[in-house]
């Protein structure tokens, strides 16, 4: 069974496995969750107005100006917060929010944009905080609940991830995020049943969302179940002809069926089409490890590993083409690497290990 993972696609806030989200989408995501601003002075409404167009900038000078009418609005401070947040004035925006919290308490918004912005700068114990504290402040909140699942997912913490993202499904039933987040965490704790349900389940509530099937091509490939993921993959293509997760996927279910003039060509179309797409470059290494091609293969797992250092099975991939090339000390350079990204790397360590016996130990 593969444990091939790195392309799943979770709506998250982050890159990597993670799809990013703009940190000032909160504002209109959560408009609903809010109380009716009926009573907002007509300054904050047509700064509320600018910002809702994105146009950003002026509505940063608009929120600006509220606040000097309003000095004690916790909305306006807060809205400004998402504004500068939304321009990457990360510093600013965090002293805005933090001025909506001490002005109101118990408002669970400026939590859920200061949890964003520290995610985005990969502080993820401080996003952790301030979405727990915002889901505690307003418990029925969707995107509040959908955050705290991203950063319990980042920090390990997969079965409470798993519940915040339950409860977020539970909260707003008509958004396939949180099943497309929950199937790709199932997938990991092998639950493939359970996972297809999720990834399923956000296909029907909507189903031209390409990640939908590139999860569920991946599950279905872990699972063992070649045909079923060719189907999801080419699903996902005829959405997005050329995205290269879909491509890729295709082309790694094609060099499990043994086609792998086929799957060369496809992990190809992939990298054509975004040439930073770490997996098509390492799936491209196997299979033309694979078909004979050492020296092609060699080129491909260099390249894999310039574009992504961290990928912690291309690594591994690496390392046991080096073993077979009889490049033991290489290879044993390359378990190490392995296991300095992730210590709990199973065939790194046993690979490790293996490698270690065999290779005499120097006289001192």
């Amino acid at each position: 069974m593969s444990k091939d993972r790195n392309n799943f696609a979770v709506n998250g806030l982050l890159g990597v496995m993670f799809a990013a989200t703009a940190i000032g989408a909160p504002l209109a995501a959560v408009a609903a969750e809010e109380s009716s601003g009926s009573s907002d002075s007509v300054q904050m409404k047509k700064a509320e107005s600018l910002y809702g167009r994105g146009k950003v900038k002026e509505a940063i000078a608009e929120f600006r100006e509220t606040i000097r009418i309003e000095p004690t609005n916790a909305k306006a401070h807060q809205r400004l917060g998402a504004a500068l947040a939304a321009n990457e004035d990360y510093d600013t925006a965090i002293l805005e929010e933090k001025q909506a919290i001490k002005l109101d308490p118990k408002y669970f918004l400026p939590h859920v944009v200061l949890g964003q912005i520290y995610a985005n700068q990969s502080k993820i114990d401080l996003a952790l905080e301030e979405f727990r504290q915002a889901t505690t402040l307003k418990p029925t909140s969707f995107r509040a609940h959908l955050d705290l699942g991203f950063a319990l997912t980042h920090v390990g913490q997969v079965d409470e991830a798993i519940a915040a993202y339950k409860k977020a499904a539970e909260i707003n039933p008509k958004d396939p995020t949180p099943h497309l987040n929950l199937g790709v965490l199932l997938a990991q704790k092998n639950e493939f049943q359970e996972a297809i349900k999720e990834e399923k389940e956000a296909i029907a509530i909507n189903k031209d969302v390409p990640e939908s099937y590139i999860n569920l091509g991946n599950i279905y490939a872990d699972s063992g179940d070649i045909e079923n993921a060719i189907a999801a993959f080419k699903s996902a293509l005829k959405l997005v002809p050329k995205h290269p997760n879909a491509l890729s996927g295709l082309g790694w279910m094609m060099q499990k069926k043994g086609d792998l003039t086929g799957a060369i060509e496809t992990q190809r179309k992939a990298i054509k089409s975004d040439p930073k797409f770490g997996p098509a470059h390492r799936r491209l290494a196997e299979a033309l490890f694979q078909s004979g091609d050492t020296k092609g293969a060699r080129t491909a797992f260099e390249e894999t590993l310039v574009i992504t250092p961290r990928d912690v099975t291309a690594r591994v991939q690496y390392a046991q083409f080096l073993t077979k090339q009889g490049q033991t000390a290489d290879a044993i350079k390359e378990y190490t690497k392995a296991l300095e990204i992730n210590p709990k790397s199973k065939i790194a360590q046993d690979a490790l290990s293996e490698l270690n016996k065999k290779t005499p130990t120097k006289q001192q």
